[in-house]
């Protein structure tokens, strides 16, 4: 089970609980593990961006596969925001999983993400046009920074001190130097899911939200069931729970959407007997 972005331990703050205990019902066991200087883990998870969090996922699996009591030819990956862009880079890369689920992954890179999940969050909290058309200038600034490598006292110098009293300032942090470091990791390793996804073999299950505010959930639903299509896999699943926000919490209720978690067991529970 691989977390969003920002520190998180095993549980993701309790998140994993519900959905691990789906597993189980589904009779498959849930592995996870706190990212680095989280939890028990030492190291500081800012120094990885997603190649690094691949590969940590690719050792995970590696070593759970290893242990007697695991049929090593049933470990698949479920991944939750940028987890799920996780899973789309896994299940490229390993062409032998018995099944992947990408929960929240978005199908476009990391900027047009920051964008949108700024933009949108800024909306969702009644925030002014102009404030809004000002934090995304300031993304798309430092966006451009960070492809240059610029050090992180000029970033400070030309973008963040200028901007220190903006009532939007919360909403684009760059709060220190490894908050600097980790965006530059993010924006030059410029992941595309769309190198990643036409490569999928595996059975593949991608979850939506339509109340996401984070990633914009019926273009990466339609963009990558159009990407699937083309893909060698010839098991595949979208689906976007209306009421669903980026957790896929019902919006308008306590939890999960409603058949969420039902749709996680009965489909794992499904391909894994059929392995």
């Amino acid at each position: 089970m691989l977390q969003g972005s920002g520190p998180a331990d095993r549980d993701s703050d309790g998140y994993f609980a519900p959905i691990r205990e789906t597993f189980l019902e589904a009779g498959v066991g849930a592995y996870s593990f706190d990212k680095p200087g989280c939890g028990d883990s030492t190291g500081r998870w800012q120094d990885h961006a997603l190649g690094d969090r691949a590969d940590q996922a690719s050792a995970a699996r590696e070593a759970i596969r290893a242990r007697v009591e695991v049929d090593d030819a049933l470990v698949g990956f479920w991944g939750q925001s940028q987890g799920g862009w996780l899973v789309q880079m896994l299940s490229a890369r390993h062409d032998d999983l018995p099944f992947a689920i990408s929960n929240s992954g978005p199908s476009i890179g990391v900027e047009l993400q920051d964008l949108y999940g700024i933009e949108h969050t800024m909306r969702a909290d009644g925030s002014a046009d102009a404030d809004i058309e000002q934090a995304l200038e300031f993304v798309r600034a430092a966006h451009a920074a960070a492809k240059q490598g610029t050090d992180y006292p000029s970033v400070m110098t030309e973008l963040v001190e200028p901007i220190a009293g903006e009532s939007w300032q919360r909403y684009v942090p760059i709060e220190g130097a490894e908050d600097w470091a980790l965006v530059c990791r993010f924006v030059q390793e410029a992941y595309d899911p769309m190198d990643a996804i036409p490569k999928i073999s595996c059975p593949f299950l991608a979850v939506y939200g339509a109340r996401d505010v984070l990633v914009p959930a019926w273009e990466s639903a339609r963009a990558l069931g159009e990407a699937l299509r083309g893909a060698p896999t010839v098991d595949s699943l979208v689906v976007v729970f209306p009421r669903g926000d980026h957790r896929i919490n019902d919006v308008d209720g306590d939890g999960f959407a409603p058949g969420y978690l039902e749709l996680l067991r009965d489909w794992l529970r499904e391909r894994v007997s059929a392995t």
